[in-house]
């Protein structure tokens, strides 16, 4: 087979493998075999209407740390039509240099209503990384977060007297701010 007829195929694979794991491997073969073409194939996918493959693919960028993807994730994950859907894709940002993005991920964390899922894999990616940030940035996230923490719970559907493990409530991500707004009493 040749390079080309092996390309084609992994492209095809990854809209029809029946298995998670050939799809991956197809993304991964992809990404290995390198070149402009195939990697702009595969960011290109991040927008693809098949959720599955949009996951295997931010799979592929976040095992090799594909820092160039991390925009086109961020785009995909702020597309209305995939906010049901972007779990893996915010998890894939946990292997990406989002030093630069914290205003970003707030925005994400505080529009992921009723998605633990999503919330988790944002204040996971917060707390693991350092973040470099201006006085603009924490003003703007304070403004937005005081807009939106007294309705927190309730958009969420969390029952302040009966927590759940998993719920990510409004004292939990007032914890996240404050960590952040420490910074401005600083300066």
């Amino acid at each position: 087979m040749t390079r080309e007829q092996e390309i084609k195929q992994l492209k095809s694979d990854l809209f029809t493998a029946d298995e998670w794991d050939k799809r991956k491997a197809s993304s991964s073969r992809l990404f290995e075999i390198g070149g402009q073409e195939n990697i702009d194939y595969l960011i290109g996918l991040l927008d693809q209407e098949n959720s599955l493959v949009r996951n295997v693919v931010a799979m592929t960028f976040m095992d090799n740390k594909f820092n160039d993807a991390l925009e086109p994730l961020l785009i995909s994950i702020n597309k209305a039509e995939y906010v049901n859907s972007r779990g893996s894709l915010v998890y894939a940002l946990n292997a990406l240099d989002c030093s630069q993005k914290l205003r970003e991920l707030f925005d994400i964390l505080f529009a992921a209503t009723k998605n633990w899922e999503v919330q988790s894999g944002i204040l996971t990616v917060l707390e693991e990384q350092e973040f470099e940030f201006s006085v603009d940035d924490l003003q703007y996230i304070k403004q937005k977060w005081d807009g939106l923490k007294s309705n927190w719970n309730q958009l969420n559907g969390v029952d302040k007297n009966n927590l759940r493990k998993y719920e990510i409530d409004e004292d939990l991500v007032q914890n996240f701010v404050d960590g952040y707004m420490a910074y401005l009493e600083k300066s």
